[in-house]
């Protein structure tokens, strides 16, 4: 389930790329070519910029690439990197979870406020923090389950 979950994430992100390169060379070529600009791109691009944050965040959380700062862990001895990965990884699913009911509680408010030029209901953009977070929270999950079998093992625990 998480692979499908991390390949959907990794899909979804690089369609939002996809379509804000394309949206803003369309635009660029319609403004100063054509002298036709296109009055919905702007909208488009910020949906499709707050999606790709969100989902480019959960893709990155499944892969462990969000930024650390090891030089403390590294001096701890190895029950010590457990401990640290542990509470980090309970800190990160407790402040996500958060995250991801005030996004949705968010969502719900503006569900009946519209975007101006193409109409489209702000809880479609607004749930992509709760869905963005929830995914997180997901992956967050996995690599706790991971790192306490890394350790049953005897193997290194990635931070």
């Amino acid at each position: 389930m998480y692979r499908l979950l991390n390949n959907l994430s990794d899909i979804l992100s690089s369609l939002a790329v996809a379509f804000i390169v394309l949206i803003t060379i369309v635009a660029v070529l319609m403004r100063w070519i054509l002298n036709d600009p296109l009055l919905w791109g702007e909208e488009v691009l910020i949906v499709c910029y707050i999606w790709l944050v969100m989902l480019g965040a959960a893709s990155a959380m499944s892969k462990r690439m969000h930024v650390s700062i090891d030089a403390f862990t590294s001096l701890l001895p190895f029950r010590g990197r457990l401990v640290f990965a542990i509470i980090t990884h309970v800190i990160s699913i407790v402040a996500l979870s958060f995250l991801g009911y005030l996004g949705y509680e968010l969502s719900g408010i503006a569900e009946d406020k519209i975007t101006s030029i193409l109409g489209i209901s702000y809880f479609y953009i607004d749930i992509s923090v709760p869905i963005g977070a929830g995914l997180m929270v997901l992956f967050c999950l996995q690599h706790l389950y991971q790192d306490i079998i890394k350790f049953k093992k005897g193997e290194e625990v990635c931070l």
